[in-house]
Formats: structure tokens, sequence, C-alpha cells
């Protein structure tokens, strides 16, 4: 061993290993936990006894139930665009968008216009 290593050896010492967490649990830790079990139930039970509206956007996903119905409604209400246009508007990732624009050309729903935009044919209401 060299004279360097030595005198390293030599200066260092060894980690305190001393832990300085108190692991004895308070006196009124059940009283916090009971408190805090109070004021949850507390809170659901004020959320049964007044229930949120519900959205107008939320009623409207669950009117039309599926992605083709509500891809379909975009293209009615903006008109032409490409699923990555609807994916801003919807507010979708690229898979799901250009799903259910592939469910709308596989039914028969849709048409591709000279610049690639799905345009809706049924103008009508969504089934």
């Amino acid at each position: 061993m060299s004279k360097w290593l030595q005198a390293a050896k030599a200066h260092v010492s060894p980690p305190d290993k001393t832990d300085f967490t108190d692991k004895t649990p308070p006196e009124d830790a059940r009283g916090v936990v009971l408190s805090v079990l109070s004021v949850l139930s507390g809170a659901a039970e004020m959320s049964n006894a007044c229930p949120a509206s519900t959205s107008p956007a939320r009623e409207l996903i669950e009117a039309l139930g599926s992605d083709m119905d509500l891809y379909a409604e975009a293209l009615r209400i903006h008109g032409p665009m490409s699923y990555g246009q609807a994916m801003g508007v919807l507010g979708w990732g690229g898979t799901r968008a250009g799903q259910a624009q592939s469910n709308l050309k596989n039914a028969g729903r849709i048409e591709f216009n000279k610049l690639g935009r799905a345009v809706l044919l049924d103008q009508g209401e969504p089934q």
C-alpha cells in the first residue's frame, strides 16, 4: 500500500450510523387518524347530499356514446377535417382519432375530399 493510500485511510473516520428518526408513535396518533376520517366521511356525505350538475359536454358524450358518433358530430359542426385536426378539436390522441375515422369510413358515413379531409356523408342527426 502506498503512503498516500495509508494516509488517506488513517484520516477517514467511519460513517456515522446514528439514526435520528423517532420511531415511537405519538400518543395522540389514533385521535389524528380518527379526526381525518371524520372529515373525509363528512365530505362524502356532503357530496351525496347535493350532487354536482353534469356539464353539457358530459351530457353530449353520454348521449352520443361512441367515438364514431363524436367524430361525426365534430365533422358536422366544423366541416371537413383530417384526423389530425380532429385530434385538436376533440382533444384526443392520434390513435383514437384515426380509429374513429377508419370506423366511420368502414361504416360508409364519410368520404375523403381532394385535400384528404374527411367529409360527413350523413348530415342528419347521429344514429
